[in-house]
């Protein structure tokens, strides 16, 4: 083991390449704002309270593969240019998704309950980061994540705006006076 694998292995790194994988999963487009992307990133791996680099790296996971079999589900519902292949297709990977985000969450509660078991068994072995699963698994969620963006994008281009009626004018506003009342029922 060289030196540079306790800084590779650093919380403080792997929480940052957790939260900065996961921040293209709350983008929207171009518009976007980073900062609240990055907040929703921090807020939801806070929330699964990652003791050791393999939880986080599952509960990276498990995040990553939720937000994409939602969009993948999303565009299946909302895009209604798509052919009946496309939306078989797009609730196929939500369902692998899915999947893999059980199998995730599985490997989540067992690490969980092993280290609540016997915590001088977590060793650094058994509890390191894997990059390279990591890295498959989160291009695998973004590719499909993108998949559907691209078409329900191309959805709402087709899209024509609804034109709305103008409502009549008011040029001016008259005191309802006899005359005024009178002059009005002649029209």
């Amino acid at each position: 083991m060289s030196d540079a694998t306790p800084l590779i292995q650093s919380p403080e790194r792997l929480r940052d390449q957790a939260i900065a994988a996961l921040v293209p999963f709350f983008l929207d487009g171009p518009a976007s704002d980073p900062k609240a992307a990055r907040l929703a990133a921090e807020g939801l791996l806070d929330g699964y309270n990652a003791a050791t680099p393999k939880e986080l790296q599952l509960s990276t996971q498990i995040v990553a593969f939720g937000w994409a079999s939602l969009a993948c589900l999303r565009t299946a519902v909302a895009a209604k240019n798509l052919s009946i292949d496309d939306v078989l297709n797009l609730q196929d990977s939500a369902i692998a998704l899915d999947r893999s985000s059980q199998k995730a969450t599985k490997a989540l509660e067992a690490r969980r309950k092993e280290r609540a078991k016997n915590p001088q068994a977590m060793t650094p072995e058994n509890t390191r980061w894997d990059e390279g699963a990591f890295q498959r698994a989160i291009n695998q969620a973004f590719e499909k994540l993108a998949d559907a963006n691209a078409k329900l994008a191309a959805y709402m281009a087709t899209l024509v705006p609804v034109e709305t009626k103008p409502k009549l004018p008011i040029l001016r506003a008259e005191p309802m006076t006899p005359a005024v009342l009178a002059r009005r029922a002649l029209h």
